[in-house]
């Protein structure tokens, strides 16, 4: 194989990439599925597709690549027959992740590659909710792999409750560093929030301070106000008194109507006038 073809990559990468046999040109089809000798953890070749519905497949023996392009796989199919490990090869897709302890941890995602030799050098998993784990990829070397079928793996509880999380394009011996800076800046947010609470605290404390001031301040301006209210009302009452007493009773000095008032006397009879004779 190639030197250009040695960079570690996903197995998922090559899915459905164009497969040619470099001697003869033919188009075998397109890769569809890696078949895995699963206690070694070891390449043992691929199976491609081809015709309308897919129903022409043909193997490929790992060790009859020759070189891995952006376009296509080229295989030398005359150099090896196909063995009796390929026929024994298993594919992983999906398969359910167990710990060793007996739970259920998530699920097989995919898996890394190193190209010219067809090993494989870790396994990618997703365990939402598990552990405390988030959304995303997390990995574990093959060392881990207690046992494999074609349903389920099994692995050591260890290797997952440590399990880092992948990420794409960035060497492995960088994740921890990157996980550390992941550390600190989440380190870094809890304290900008905690120092924003306590602000936010200092600024309630004064404002609450500022709103008993101001209602202690209204009390006694409504006081006085009431007080002067009081007093007014009180002196408006006794004007109004006086000025109804001076309607009732005359004041002094007044002088009386002049005129002789004349005195009847009910029982006194009147004569009448005489009538001219």
């Amino acid at each position: 194989m190639a030197e250009a073809d040695q960079t570690p990559i996903r197995q998922s990468q090559l899915h459905n990439r164009l497969v040619i046999d470099i001697e003869t040109t033919e188009e075998l089809g397109y890769l569809t599925q890696f078949l895995v000798d699963v206690k070694n953890h070891q390449l043992e070749g691929f199976l491609c597709k081809k015709g309308l519905l897919g129903l022409e497949t043909t193997p490929v023996m790992w060790v009859q690549v020759e070189s891995i392009g952006q376009d296509s796989i080229l295989v030398r199919r005359s150099t090896q027959v196909i063995s009796e490990r390929l026929d024994e090869a298993v594919t992983l897709e999906k398969q359910e992740v167990w710990a060793d302890s007996g739970n259920r941890v998530g699920q097989l995602a995919d898996y890394g590659l190193d190209l010219p030799t067809g090993a494989i050098t870790q396994y990618l998993f997703t365990a939402p909710g598990w552990q405390g784990l988030t959304d995303g990829l997390y990995t574990f070397q093959p060392e881990a792999v207690v046992s494999m079928g074609k349903k389920r793996m099994m692995v050591h509880q260890t290797a997952l409750a440590e399990a880092p999380q992948f990420v794409p394009g960035v060497p492995d011996r960088l994740v921890d560093a990157l996980q550390q800076d992941a550390a600190q800046t989440r380190q870094d947010v809890r304290e900008v929030v905690d120092s924003t609470r306590e602000v936010a605290d200092q600024v309630q404390a004064q404002a609450k301070k500022m709103t008993e001031q101001a209602r202690s301040q209204f009390g006694q301006v409504f006081g006085q106000v009431k007080q002067r209210s009081r007093k007014l009302r009180s002196q408006v009452n006794d004007r109004f008194a006086d000025a109804a007493s001076n309607l009732q009773s005359p004041a002094d000095g007044q002088k009386q109507v002049p005129g002789n008032t004349i005195d009847v006397d009910s029982e006194e009879i009147w004569p009448d006038e005489e009538e001219p004779s």
